[in-house]
């Protein structure tokens, strides 16, 4: 693991510090002032739409004035009331060539089921169905849109037209003698794009219907983006080449048009470069100030931090540590206090144990997966005929004679493979003789619970076995005499009796305290005597389970041991 040092890391710190308060000071003051900048680009996006719709409806209400002046002419009126095609035609010709014109693409003459059609020069080679478009869902003083395709599948061409239908009117009769279609076409409509580019100051302009580009104008290399749309609710949006607005544009009752323009953004341009000069002096200025901080703070800690490192490098092994001299500031000094408090502990702890294992009648040792011992106390030492200093970091087969030792790697590899305590006997060769032990092994485990030492305590048992084995011996013993005999504990209950004393006294073995209650009231001395510290032996009568009474020789004496009080008696029946 990577170490630091402590004036670099709080170096670091205050650098991070600086930074996320300079950082967030200047976001704070872009976001703001970006946020305003947004907001007076809607309020311009709102009033050049209000701008754009009074033009809009400026110019077309001067067509419309146009097209009523046109549909209400005594050359037009007499043409159609007399039904004469040239009267019709010199007319129409007269009418397309007035200044006023000029923004006119077509106007159609409706006249019982026929069409006459006068275009501009706009669509003199532009094959549009006009007559077809005159026919579609007339709206008479309205304006509403037509479209038509053109070209080939491949080559296919969408154009968008502005239709206004108007009555033809015979003024003296007051009959509708035909119908006046006028039409504004809006695909390459110079004179609406070029006057909302110059009014808005757009660096490119165009006029999309139904996802179709009908125009577009652009200064220099600025263009709109490809496919670019925006949603209702996004009607302004900043972008890397500008400002991106989407106007809608419609007259009358026709459909609703897109105008798309792209404005300069130098406002934001100048926003973000003052934004990326004060970041540059800002960061300039936090590198300074975490370098004067880390030198004071390095001057100030120094000796402080290097008393504490070198007092905690300096830890004896073993022994009392040294007090805690030296530390500049008070949190120091307690640190250090505070960890010759814990040494001091930790030396009292290791003391306790040192103590408790060196002394422990058992055999106590450590080893390590390699099967070199780490620790070991007295005991252990001297019934392998060394010292614990001498075996710490021997392998056991250096210690063990091949018989142990086979055994002992057995016993530690089913230790280690199954994560569990196992106990087991065995005889170790001593000074003494041959002794019998108690093993008990474990494993240590780390914080993952993988083992890494394996932990072992041995007991002697030698005297142990020997006292068993004699206490065997003298059952047996007693099992096999041909006296009765019984033993009694400070309670006058049994605690042993032999199968003499069942076949004497009728009762079985599990029932020798029935017998005894009835031959101690038959004999309430006995127990008095016996307490004083005498041997009784009297002859006396013994009642049997079947009520016969039997003569016999009693022995009886007290033995105690531990503070406790036993009572052995013999019985020998009279034949």
């Amino acid at each position: 693991m990577r170490t630091w040092r402590f004036s670099r890391l709080l170096l670091v710190l205050v650098l991070l510090m600086l930074a996320g308060v300079s950082l967030t000071l200047l976001t704070t003051a872009y976001m703001g002032a970006e946020n305003a900048l947004q907001q007076e680009a809607k309020r311009a996006f709102e009033r050049d739409q209000r701008m754009l719709n009074s033009i809009v409806e400026s110019h077309f209400r001067n067509i419309r004035q146009y097209s009523e002046e046109v549909s209400q002419s005594e050359s037009l009126q007499r043409a159609l009331t007399r039904d004469d095609s040239r009267l019709l035609e010199e007319a129409m010709q007269g009418l397309m060539r007035d200044s006023y014109s000029r923004y006119i693409d077509a106007m159609v003459i409706e006249h019982e089921g026929e069409f006459d059609a006068v275009r501009n020069v706009s669509l003199l080679n532009l094959e549009l169905p006009l007559n077809a478009l005159s026919q579609q869902a007339p709206w008479l003083g309205h304006w509403v849109t037509v479209d038509a395709d053109t070209g080939s599948d491949a080559q296919s061409r969408h154009y968008s037209l502005l239709r206004l239908t108007l009555p033809v009117v015979e003024p003296t009769l007051g009959e509708v003698v035909g119908r006046l279609h006028t039409f504004v076409m809006l695909n390459d409509n110079f004179w609406i794009l070029n006057e909302l580019q110059s009014l808005f100051g757009a660096r490119a302009i165009a006029l999309k219907h139904e996802g179709a580009t009908l125009d577009a104008l652009q200064r220099g290399e600025s263009s709109l983006p490809e496919h670019e749309e925006l949603k209702d609710a996004d009607e302004v949006r900043i972008t890397a080449a500008g400002i991106l607005r989407e106007h809608v544009l419609k007259v009358g009752r026709s459909d609703d048009y897109r105008v798309y323009t792209m404005l300069p953004s130098d406002s934001y341009d100048a926003l973000r470069d003052a934004y990326i000069t004060n970041l540059g002096y800002a960061t300039l200025m936090v590198v300074a100030l975490g370098i004067i901080m880390m030198v004071v703070i390095n001057r100030l800690t120094a000796s402080a931090l290097g008393n504490l490192t070198r007092y905690a490098e300096q830890v004896p092994e073993g022994g009392t540590p040294k007090p805690f001299t030296g530390g500049r500031f008070e949190e120091f000094t307690r640190v250090g206090r505070a960890f010759e408090k814990m040494l001091h502990r930790i030396r009292e702890r290791d003391r306790y144990l040192e103590e408790i294992i060196d002394h422990s009648p058992d055999l106590i040792f450590l080893k390590d997966l390699d099967h070199h011992y780490c620790l070991v106390n007295q005991q252990y030492a001297k019934v392998v005929n060394t010292t614990p200093q001498q075996l710490v970091g021997r392998p056991m087969w250096e210690v063990l004679d091949s018989d142990s030792m086979e055994h002992a790697l057995a016993m530690d590899n089913q230790v280690l493979r199954s994560g569990e305590p196992v106990k087991y006997r065995h005889v170790l060769k001593t000074r003494s003789g041959a002794r019998s032990f108690l093993f008990s092994k474990f494993p240590i485990t780390d914080d993952h619970g993988k083992p890494y030492l394996i932990g072992g305590i041995a007991t002697d048992i030698t005297d142990t076995e020997q006292t068993v084995e004699a206490l065997g011996l003298a059952k047996e013993v007693l099992a096999e005499t041909r006296d009765a005999a019984i033993v009694l504990d400070e309670h006058q209950q049994v605690l042993i009796s032999n199968s003499a004393f069942a076949e004497m006294s009728g009762f079985p073995r599990e029932q020798a305290g029935s017998a005894m209650r009835l031959f101690l009231m038959m004999q309430p001395d006995l127990i008095d005597v016996l307490d004083q510290g005498q041997r009784l032996e009297r002859e006396c009568a013994f009642e049997r389970r079947d009520g016969q009474m039997c003569n016999v020789q009693m022995t009886a004496h007290g033995v105690c041991r531990d503070d406790k009080t036993r009572y052995v008696i013999l019985f020998r029946e009279f034949t």
